[in-house]
């Protein structure tokens, strides 16, 4: 039977007025909460006969009584503790510091409850709005604009409500006075705020002469009341000032109980008043949408914005830093910039993601509070916040000094916030974090930013504020002052961290079989990692049960609905087409980011007419954009922080797969039934005998016409079974379509991890071929065919066993990436005419030999970017020959100006490394990453690198001068590693200042080292550390215990350190003991 409003609230409210009259010991710190949540209720109880939605306000209510259920049981179980403590205690004086602490701790667990409390009240707030505002309101929660309001203040007149809130509110903080007065005025100003937000909602301008009366007889009361407080409030300053008595004192005088008494009596017959005026609103001013029954849609809203709001609780409470580690970094090191101006950062991400609780990861953090000794956390509190009581909660204001009157210009009311704006911050360096991470379709943030940022202007201590938004039109637009950061889905790593954290319990082995599929069922979400958790946690650890729970986690739509909303509302059209592409892919498939661009640049996917970048750089910056949208998880990074595997969540691709179906985009691996299948233009092989074309592809007796593969133009294999069949199907496909005329507008062939598939001549009929992936398939011979595609823009051989490249390869003139199997030694013959590879980009695994074609042949690629070459000489006999061809190798790289990556490799005869020549690369100002493995033959090279350098890997080198002392000068190296002979000498040393933003450092094999001292002030933002096999390093240096940023440090085989570092205890280990994460390996 369907309730009433009353009867659904009723419960709850007798609970809260026993904690109010019975229990006030358990209130410490939540008592303003409680009395607020009190007169929201029984507003609402009196107001409304039926409940809208039941559901929805039976789940806040259910909410609310969790919270009091738990500040009962706290009340009894502290009664408890203090009676126990008097007993034991009861002969002996306690210091006063000891109820002290006791009083903390009560307050840092109320501290919880109260954030909890806040957000149920901002609830069923919004939940009031929406019936009481209709449209206004509906229209914000879809994201429309509401139109036709008044004032921002108070209204069409000026009652002096405002006043009247913040007399209120000063009444009812006074510690003075009596606990009955203050839930009297506590209630007052919680009515006059709801007669504020009333005027202030209301359309019309044009009052009927009922409102004019209305309005006269409110103004009356506000009157009444700022004359009572007033006067009361003035009174008890002026005794003080006086000195006749202290106000304390007169708290107890037989006087001040009947000032009290008659305040009580005065506030009553305000309240008798107020709550008549109250009643009688809508009869005042009329509402449009007074009876609005508001669709279910906009509850649906409401009910989505619960689920965040109880997800991001869950995640607060369970938040582990390892898996916000590189954010909390990256954002930190933006709030700590050397900028005396205030900064403002953006954190970015849509409902879930976490950013709340990133930003109280920081909040919290001890670099931030030693850097800023005043901090203030401001959370928007309703739909209808303004960046008025935004600024009002920085400042620690009441009142109405913010509001702009009728005498304001623009320029004069900004004046007057700048100069209070000054006053406050003058003296004080604040972080002031504006939460606003909950509202998807409001621009709080922007809108507070572009009417109170110029107040900001003169600011000049290093001030910043952070913002946290659902989108990036919500955040103040980016200014050399004004920075962005998106916050991401989680990585693979990241997300098994923090499901493993928040789950609490030792996975048992077996159920470590799931792990791969658990991580690809949450998709990096924080929101469904939670989710997830919780479900598990109501079942038993058996394979079974949790097979079960992954099997039905995202048959539902609502867990994704914040992303599924991003895609539909805000995704450009070309991002969209990109996306769409990933649709080829398996559910859950870690693409690498080189395949992925490559396919997108053979289908000019992303790119724009007009764009001045290359393909590949607009396809990564489309793949960025993706990412920072939410909609596609990077599943990996390489050390260097680039993207290395991504994909598109699995549940996403389950919800929105339909939509590249409905727009022709792909077809060929769905359930939808053969008679349905139109011409296909992208076709995926994903062996799954439901699809369509998996007879055409694996059964050679297939009867289906080939004609639907006419216009096919990328098709993509995921065939990877082991044996010669794969192979064998693939051919006879491929040559029973081509020879049915059917792929003859094919861009795209990629077979990667299809075993050695038998690739049929007519595959040379396929002229407008742009990419061909063999990757992984370990061919033995590239077909002669090859010499006929010509437009072949990326050939990936690597990791196939292809030894020697055709002459015709010297023909491809659009030929942009070129992927070898170095230990297959692919090398090059000479071409047979004058040709050469001029719009080559990347080059990686090629071999160099005695004859192989470098001066006259490769040397004349210019505008290659990504380079890797392994020189080997084939006999004893050939080394002078070699070193020729080193120096053509060495004088080709320093031709390179466009240069990003370089990988050399040189061996001997016996695949030892040996001479390595290279020149100054400081003018290769491109030039990130470096790869060497040989002697170096200029020693002098480690002095002669450029700034841009990022990672640096030496091998073999043979360096006898300590080189820490030099590379610790580049400004962005950011890895480095020393391999096996890299560095020949007994000591090396890391100087303070240097090295200022190296993050991951690897020594490895360095035999001869002894000593390795690091003086404070070095590395400063050291993450990673490895030693491995380095036999003779005796001790640690002490200046690790000075690195405060270090996650990880990894000792393998390092018998003299063993011995010390063993029981975690002594010298050495003392240098470490800060590190999260040690490990320690014999």
């Amino acid at each position: 039977m369907e309730q009433t409003a009353r009867q659904i609230v009723l419960p709850v409210l007798g609970k809260i007025s026993n904690l109010l009259v019975q229990q006030l010991d358990s209130l410490l710190g939540v008592e303003d909460q409680i009395l607020c949540i009190e007169t929201q209720l029984r507003t609402y109880a009196d107001d409304y006969d039926h409940a809208k939605n039941e559901k929805l306000l039976k789940e806040i209510i259910h909410d609310l009584e969790v919270v009091i259920d738990e500040l009962i049981i706290d009340s009894a179980h502290r009664r408890k503790r203090d009676d126990f403590i008097r007993y034991v205690f009861a002969s002996v004086d306690q210091p006063l510091f000891f109820f002290h602490i006791l009083a903390l701790v009560d307050l840092l667990h109320h501290y919880r409850l109260r954030m909890k409390l806040e957000q149920l009240i901002k609830i069923f707030k919004i939940y009031i709005d929406i019936l009481e505002y209709g449209s206004w309101v509906c229209a914000l929660l879809t994201g429309g604009k509401a139109s036709g309001l008044w004032h921002e203040s108070v209204g069409p007149y000026d009652l002096g409500i405002s006043s009247n809130v913040s007399l209120f509110n000063a009444l009812a903080t006074r510690k003075e006075i009596s606990p009955a007065v203050q839930r009297q005025a506590r209630y007052l100003r919680d009515k006059f705020r709801s007669l504020q937000d009333f005027l202030k909602q209301s359309k019309s301008k044009e009052l009927s002469e009922v409102g004019m009366a209305w309005m006269e007889e409110l103004g009356d009361v506000c009157r009444s009341a700022e004359n009572v407080v007033g006067l009361f409030m003035d009174s008890k300053l002026q005794k003080n000032k006086n000195g006749k008595r202290t106000f304390t004192k007169l708290v107890w005088s037989s006087r001040n109980f009947i000032s009290q008494h008659k305040i009580a009596q005065k506030l009553a017959w305000i309240e008798d008043k107020i709550r008549d005026i109250y009643s009688r609103r809508y009869e005042a001013i009329p509402s449009p949408v007074r009876n609005f029954d508001p669709p279910r849609k906009y509850f649906q809203s409401l009910n989505r914005m619960i689920t965040r709001i109880r997800a991001a609780d869950q995640l607060d409470d369970q938040l582990d830093i390892v898996s916000f580690n590189d954010d909390v970094d990256a954002v930190t090191a933006q709030l700590l910039k050397e900028d005396p101006r205030c900064l403002t950062i953006s954190i970015v991400g849509v409902p879930g993601i976490g950013k709340t609780s990133l930003a109280q990861l920081i909040y919290d953090s001890q670099a931030i509070a030693n850097h800023f000794p005043h901090r203030v956390w401001v959370s928007r509190s309703g739909l209808n916040t303004s960046k008025q009581d935004i600024m009002k909660q920085i400042l620690g204001i009441e009142g109405s000094d913010l509001y702009r009157d009728s005498k304001d210009t623009e320029e004069s009311y900004i004046r007057r916030v700048r100069q209070m704006v000054n006053a406050f911050f003058m003296d004080k360096k604040y972080l002031v974090v504006i939460d606003d991470s909950y509202s998807s379709k409001l621009r709080n943030a922007y809108e507070f930013w572009r009417g109170m940022g110029s107040a900001f202007s003169d600011i000049s201590n290093g001030t910043r504020i952070l913002f946290t938004v659902c989108h990036l039109w919500q955040a103040p637009p980016v200014t050399e002052t004004d920075f962005t950061y998106r916050l991401h889905l989680r990585t693979n790593d990241e997300s098994w961290a923090l499901f493993t954290h928040i789950l609490k319990v030792n996975i048992p082995p077996e159920m470590q079989y799931l792990k791969g599929r658990i991580i690809r069922k949450c998709g990096g979400s924080p929101t469904v990692i939670v989710k997830l958790v919780e479900l598990l946690s109501q079942r038993d650890a058996t394979l079974e049960e949790w097979s079960r729970v992954l099997d039905e986690l995202n048959q539902d739509e609502e867990t994704w609905s914040a992303i599924l909303e991003e895609i539909n509302n805000y995704l450009p059209l070309y991002l969209r087409r990109c996306l769409f592409y990933f649709g080829l892919f398996p559910a859950g498939y870690k693409i690498p980011t080189r395949r992925l661009i490559a396919l997108w640049v053979a289908e000019g996917l992303g790119h724009q007419q007009g764009d001045a970048k290359s393909p590949e750089y607009v396809a990564e910056t489309c793949l960025r954009e993706l990412i920072n949208y939410d909609v596609v998880q990077l599943t990996e990074k390489k050390l260097n922080g680039k993207i290395k595997t991504c994909c598109l969540p699995e549940a996403l691709q389950v919800h929105w797969f339909k939509r590249a179906q409905e727009a022709n985009f792909l077809q060929g691996h769905s359930d939808i039934s053969s008679t349905d299948i139109g011409v296909i233009r992208r076709l995926a092989d994903h062996l799954q005998q439901n699809d369509v074309v998996f007879d055409d592809i694996h059964r050679s007796n297939s009867v289906s016409p080939c004609s639907r593969y006419r216009d096919v133009v990328s098709f993509l294999s995921f065939d990877t079974r082991e044996g010669s069949e794969p192979g064998e199907e693939i051919g006879n496909f491929l040559d029973r379509c081509i020879s049915s005329n059917c792929f003859r507008f094919l861009w795209v062939l990629d077979l990667e991890k299809v075993y050695k598939p038998k690739l049929p001549k007519a595959v040379g009929q396929l002229v407008w071929l742009k990419y061909l992936g063999l990757r992984y398939t370990y061919l033995e011979m590239l077909p002669a065919f090859i010499n006929k595609l010509l437009n072949l823009q990326t050939l990936d051989l690597k990791r196939t066993c292809i030894n020697t490249l055709p002459s015709s390869i010297w023909k491809m003139q659009k030929l942009r990436h070129l992927f070898l199997e170095e230990s297959f030694c692919s090398a090059f013959v000479p071409p047979q005419e004058e040709s050469s590879l001029v719009d080559l980009q990347t080059l990686r695994g090629a071999f160099v030999g005695e004859d192989s074609p470098v001066r006259n042949g490769l040397d004349s690629s210019l505008n290659i970017t990504n380079l890797g070459l392994k020189c080997k000489i084939s006999v004893p006999s050939q080394k002078a020959a070699m070193s020729s061809q080193l120096v053509d190798v060495e004088n080709w790289v320093r031709k390179l100006k466009h240069l990003q990556s370089l990988r050399l490799k040189s061996f001997d005869e016996s695949g030892l490394p040996w001479d390595l020549h290279l020149r100054s690369l400081s003018g290769h100002v491109d030039l990130s990453n470096i790869y060497l493995v040989g002697k170096l033959k200029n020693q002098q090279l480690v002095s002669e690198l450029p700034g841009s350098l990022i990672e640096l890997t030496l091998s073999a080198s043979g360096l006898v001068e300590d080189p820490m002392q030099t590379l610790d000068k580049l400004p962005n190296l950011r890895i480095l590693r020393l391999f096996s002979r890299s560095f020949m000498g007994k000591k090396m040393l890391c100087c303070f200042g240097g090295f200022p933003k190296l993050e991951v450092l690897k020594f490895w094999e360095l035999e001869l080292l002894e000593e390795w001292n690091v003086e404070e002030g070095a590395m400063p933002n050291l993450k990673d550390l490895e030693i491995r096999r380095c036999m003779n390093l005796k001790l640690l240096p002490s200046g690790l215990q000075c690195i405060k940023t270090i996650r990880q440090v990894k000792l393998t085989k390092l018998p003299i350190l063993s011995s010390s570092l063993e029981d975690k205890q002594g010298e050495d280990w003392k240098k470490i003991a800060h590190v999260r994460h040690v490990c320690i390996e014999d």
